[in-house]
């Protein structure tokens, strides 16, 4: 039980007027204050981080796709991938990105510029050669304000409650929580070994397991402090060399464990299938209908 008045729970926010009596109500007591008027406790709406897109991939693999294009801007049924994904983000009330550019940025920033006519505030980290997904994110530590930082794999869709996630990574205490999807067939992806909510192991897609468990679906919550010992301007990757690192010096990674719709852009049969799942109304996204009509006016 918290013994500290509701107000001051970490991580939220007061959703509830502040002029309740025709006078100013402070921000400190305006939910006890809407209890004592009306006998109902006031809703908490979970605080959101900051989000940061890496979204500087080059889509080798893609190139009779993508062309020059970074993978990130690749269609998918008449509207960039990353627009996608933006407008999964938006729905959740997320209106703060930063996008972690390199190969192609132009092509992104000209598209999405300071994400104004989206409803978002959009910036960029630009990389003047690649380094790699740690490097990247370690370049946007400026630019962060909070404790605690939502990071996205800019080449993959996951239909992920980010609030929920977040809930789950306060509450485990962990420096870093991973998004973890189950799968029926693991080869072609490198699997989690996971015990008590905890990722134990990694194990890499070289080893081509085919049975069921669990993979990395490109979503984490890192807490601030843990970007922080990334060293700067080092090509570095998260996947084989932070998240290994964390482990060996006795640290826990949380695992937010889902069984719901995930696709990456990894291959092109892969994207194809992305597609078909878009046209035939699969991939769950929530309030896309007004949130593209807004994009586009």
């Amino acid at each position: 039980m918290w013994s500290r008045p509701v107000h001051e729970l970490p991580g939220y926010y007061r959703s509830t007027p502040r002029r309740l009596t025709g006078r100013k109500v402070p921000r400190a007591s305006h939910n006890l204050v809407q209890k004592a008027l009306t006998g109902v406790q006031p809703t908490l709406t979970l605080l959101l981080p900051q989000t940061v897109l890496l979204v500087g991939g080059l889509g080798t693999r893609l190139r009779s796709e993508t062309g020059d294009l970074p993978k990130a801007m690749i269609d998918v049924n008449g509207m960039p991938f990353l627009e996608r994904i933006l407008i999964h983000l938006r729905s959740f009330e997320i209106e703060s990105a930063i996008l972690a550019v390199s190969h192609g940025r132009e092509s992104i920033e000209t598209h999405f510029g300071d994400g104004t006519a989206r409803g978002m505030s959009i910036t960029y980290t630009r990389e003047t050669q690649p380094l790699g997904t740690a490097g990247a994110l370690r370049q946007a530590l400026p630019l962060l304000k909070g404790d605690q930082v939502l990071v996205l794999n800019g080449d993959s869709f996951v239909d992920l409650d980010y609030r929920a996630m977040l809930r789950f990574h306060r509450a485990r205490g962990n420096p870093l929580t991973i998004a973890a999807v189950q799968r029926s067939d693991c080869r072609d992806f490198g699997r989690l070994r996971i015990s008590n909510s905890n990722v134990v192991a990694f194990a890499e897609k070289e080893h081509r397991d085919p049975s069921a468990g669990y993979i990395n679906a490109g979503v984490y919550v890192f807490d601030r402090q843990l970007v922080e010992t990334i060293p700067p301007g080092v090509v570095r990757s998260l996947e084989k060399e932070v998240f290994p690192s964390i482990l060996s010096r006795g640290d826990c990674i949380g695992a937010y464990c889902i069984q719901n719709y995930f696709m990456d852009l990894g291959t092109p049969e892969r994207l194809q299938q992305l597609r078909v799942d878009f046209a035939q109304g699969l991939v769950p996204l929530r309030g896309v209908d007004t949130l593209t009509r807004r994009s586009h006016n």
